[in-house]
């Protein structure tokens, strides 16, 4: 009895090690296939980030080539009124034939990877310095962003004394095809107070200039911040 008590502890240990085993070696593969997973998820959000990150660059350098054409203009129109030639029929001119209104008041990043990994938790996954990495570029955008819709809002308001001005500006070129023209036309420019010609473009052409410089000055930041993420995540993309 005593033999046959001993043999069968002996089996039951067994067995309870051999299910432990299978426990822990199940549980290995589990996390296995976990931390696969994760990291198949990571190589796939680094490579979004990647291409949203470069799609940035090309619609920052565009925004660059808008800014400064529109400066350019505005810069030529703040020489010739300052010349002591300047006269009130300048200004008449520049703002009848010369001055262009438009300007495009969105400022939008490729923030879809980023907003995805926040929002749905993956971005656990990756390791601190990465998580950090990509959550301080996150700041560093919002904050921009924030501060060049801030100076478009304050710009708008400004002008909107000013919007009859604006709102009439006809024979640009560009608007030759979509003004009405001829007498009525005229008449509209000859009955325009001076004062208000004069205070409204000087007003329009400064404020304008500003914000543009600003938001020049917060694109050109977001440009340095995205190429260091680029280089950072290639470098990491490298090594995996």
């Amino acid at each position: 009895m005593e033999n046959k008590i001993g043999k069968y502890f002996k089996y039951a240990i067994g067995e309870i090690i051999l299910v432990v085993m299978g426990i822990l070696i199940a549980l290995q593969i589990n996390n296995w296939n976990e931390d696969r997973k994760n990291n198949q998820s990571v190589k796939t959000s680094i490579k979004a980030l990647l291409e949203d990150l470069k799609r940035d660059t090309i619609q920052l350098n565009f925004d660059f080539d808008m800014i400064n054409e529109d400066l350019e203009r505005l810069n030529s129109f703040r020489v010739r009124l300052s010349k002591p030639t300047a006269t009130i029929d300048t200004l008449r001119k520049i703002a009848r034939f010369e001055y262009l209104p438009f300007f495009n008041p969105s400022n939008e990043l490729n923030r879809n990877t980023i907003v995805s990994l926040l929002n749905t938790g993956k971005i656990e996954n990756f390791k601190d310095e990465v998580k950090n990495k990509i959550l301080n570029h996150n700041s560093e955008q919002l904050k921009e962003l924030k501060i060049m819709d801030q100076n478009v809002s304050i710009y708008l308001n400004n002008q909107t004394k000013y919007s009859e001005l604006i709102a009439v500006q006809s024979e640009h070129e560009i608007m030759n095809d979509y003004v009405v023209k001829g007498p009525l036309l005229n008449k509209y420019w000859q009955s325009k107070d001076d004062e208000f010609l004069m205070e409204g473009l000087l007003t329009i052409i400064t404020s304008k200039s500003l914000m543009h410089y600003i938001i020049k000055e917060r694109k050109n930041n977001l440009l340095e911040s995205t190429k260091n993420m680029i280089n950072f995540l290639e470098e990491l993309q490298a090594k995996k």
